[in-house]
């Protein structure tokens, strides 16, 4: 019974899959003389909910065009946590947005503070739910501690999810989840249960930084000592989860590697061990989320971990090279883009989902060395000529 409990869900332990299942058997058989409802033939509005973490967020925004397209008269509403604030903000696609910091998911420190935040928001968006009146939610969280309950106390009239995160009794559409798949794979999926069928080479996440922000971040570059059009790497050293930092002395190594080998500039955000790496141009550490947005497509490498600047600068087709952690399963994460390098210890216990990670981490064990190699095809091109001289007589 186990093995089958543990295949429905996607709990890391397996006590917590065997309650989802009763609570969700004991849900079934209440619920079960109600009828599941039919798609609305007539969608004025459309919830979406990922309140997961930004680079989750990022992904799943690739729904977006796609729904306006699909139903142009329609007004579309997008629910996630405040982290996720400075990107969802100015896309065009979203007409409003509702902030719901879910406990498990806030990595803002004090559990109490958390608890309170997640609480009071849960009762904020069902009365404002309720005075929506959503024709059509759809939530593209798969894990557990999702927002299925939310949208039905927030009276969602056709509700679309998926059901290995428990209570898809509730839904009137369960996705199918896949494994082995990338997460753009899983919005096709959610697409496709309503109807819309779209291939999956045209779900891209995308951001589109403002004017002001191109000119202010412009200058920004030039008072750093990049002129306009200049290559530089840039490198940015975070993740909102620290078990997939990379030792600092690894990423000194690297900076200066890339320095002496091609005679290019790199350019640093770090916001994991301030000014403690040398030899690079620094980036104001309270740069806003629209001019790192800019300064990754001017860039011409990104090198980062696996987080959402990742995803942001692939989105632009700029190179990227990402130290993999092997917390997570690349074929589902890697960015997206078609210049996309990964840089990752082929280890046993990879992928072991695990969100803390183990005592060793042998899978971030990863050598500048190593980074280097995979870098080599974006960083070559750009070598300047008398750099390649010295390279062919050293």
């Amino acid at each position: 019974m186990r093995k089958s409990v543990r295949t429905l869900y996607l709990f890391q332990k397996p006590y917590l899959a065997v309650i989802q299942w009763v609570i969700d058997a004991v849900g079934r058989l209440l619920f079960l003389p109600v009828r599941k409802r039919k798609m609305p033939t007539d969608v004025r509005k459309i919830l979406v909910s990922r309140i997961d973490h930004l680079g989750d967020v990022f992904i799943a925004s690739s729904i977006l065009p796609h729904l306006k397209k699909a139903f142009p008269r329609a007004s579309i509403h997008f629910m996630a946590g405040e982290w996720a604030r400075g990107y969802l903000r100015s896309n065009p696609h979203i007409d409003s947005l509702l902030v719901y910091n879910s406990m498990k998911l806030n990595r803002n420190k004090g559990l109490l503070k958390n608890a309170l935040s997640a609480v009071t928001g849960f009762a904020a968006n069902v009365r404002e739910m309720r005075s929506e009146s959503y024709d059509l939610c759809i939530d593209l969280r798969a894990y557990p501690f999702n927002s299925i309950l939310l949208l039905v106390l927030g009276g969602g009239k056709y509700r679309v999810g998926f059901s290995t995160g428990g209570f898809g009794f509730l839904l009137d559409n369960v996705i199918p989840y896949r494994t082995g798949v990338h997460e753009i794979t899983h919005v096709k999926d959610a697409l496709s249960s309503i109807g819309i069928n779209v291939p999956e080479s045209e779900l891209r996440p995308e951001f589109v930084p403002t004017r002001s922000s191109v000119k202010e971040t412009t200058r920004i570059l030039e008072g750093l000592g990049i002129a306009e059009g200049e290559k530089f790497v840039l490198v940015h050293t975070g993740s909102g989860a620290p078990k997939k930092l990379w030792r600092k002395e690894r990423w000194q190594e690297l900076v200066k590697g890339i320095i002496r080998r091609y005679g290019i500039k790199v350019v640093l955000y770090d916001p994991t061990y301030g000014d403690s790496i040398k030899g690079c141009i620094k980036l104001p550490p309270l740069i806003s989320f629209e001019q790192f947005a800019v300064v990754a497509k001017k860039a011409s490498l990104f090198i980062g971990l696996d987080s959402l600047p990742a995803h942001l600068a692939a989105s632009f087709g700029t190179p990227v090279v990402v130290l993999w952690c092997g917390i997570n399963d690349f074929r589902q994460w890697k960015p997206v883009g078609e210049k996309v390098a990964l840089v990752r210890k082929d280890v046993d216990c990879a992928p072991c989902f695990k969100k803390n990670g183990c005592a060793e981490m042998h899978c971030m064990d990863i050598t500048a060395d190593e980074c280097m190699r995979e870098a080599a095809m974006f960083l070559d091109p750009l070598r300047p000529a008398r750099a390649q001289k010295y390279m062919l007589i050293s």
